[in-house]
């Protein structure tokens, strides 16, 4: 192959690679350019917001932290229980059980000197427990207090049975730690004699005198 010959091959190959080149400008790109071109720019967007939401989502996050832990007196504790963004949130769940300690605390104090009062904020820490020891399973600590604290409302609002099964659950469910162990002394504590004199005791200061 001559100079001249290998010089019209070489023009030939440019201007065919030039036509594929200007077809494709005007029929677009094939179907399968298309669908490369769609998965790369979703895989993009998708990290895109990923990130923001991931940078949002922390930022919210470490803001309830903190507000959680300046709380002091009650009412910010209520704001804090009313406030939606914290439902359904681990901070939200600690909210919980500071209500749910503030209520039974106050309500043991205040049985001897207000009894309707006291039996109020028992009966409405006690609740406040049942609820959240069907959802604290996850962190056994939580958990445990959750039985126990709803162990505890029980038995002072004279529910001895109810109070017993939650005692049981301890006892069942974490037989090793300390509330466990607890657990298995306030059961024999109820079965005495002694118990059962304290609860009758009990129950004859909560209930209300007839008119």
């Amino acid at each position: 192959m001559n100079a001249e010959e290998k010089k019209l091959l070489k023009e030939n190959t440019l201007a065919h690679q030039f036509t594929r080149a200007y077809d494709g400008i005007k029929h677009g790109p094939s179907r399968s350019s298309l669908y490369l071109i769609g998965g790369v720019s979703a895989i993009v967007l998708i990290a895109i917001l990923f990130r923001f939401f991931y940078r949002s989502s922390e930022s919210a996050t470490s803001e309830r932290w903190v507000k959680l832990d300046e709380v002091v007196f009650p009412e910010q504790l209520k704001a804090l229980a009313d406030d939606p963004t914290y439902s359904e949130t681990p901070q939200g769940r600690l909210v919980r059980f500071k209500e749910a300690r503030l209520a039974l605390s106050n309500g043991l104090r205040d049985l001897a000197a207000n009894p309707t009062l006291g039996r109020e904020n028992v009966k409405k820490g006690t609740e406040i427990y049942e609820e959240l020891a069907k959802s604290a399973g996850r962190v056994p600590l939580l958990h445990q207090e959750a039985l126990w604290g709803a162990a505890k409302g029980l038995e002072t609002l004279g529910e001895i049975e109810k109070a017993r099964s939650y005692y049981q659950r301890l006892v069942k469910e974490y037989e090793t730690s300390a509330l466990g162990k607890d657990a298995a002394s306030q059961i024999a504590r109820l079965d005495s004699d002694a118990g059962k004199k304290d609860v009758t005791e009990l129950t004859r200061i909560l209930t209300p005198p007839s008119k």
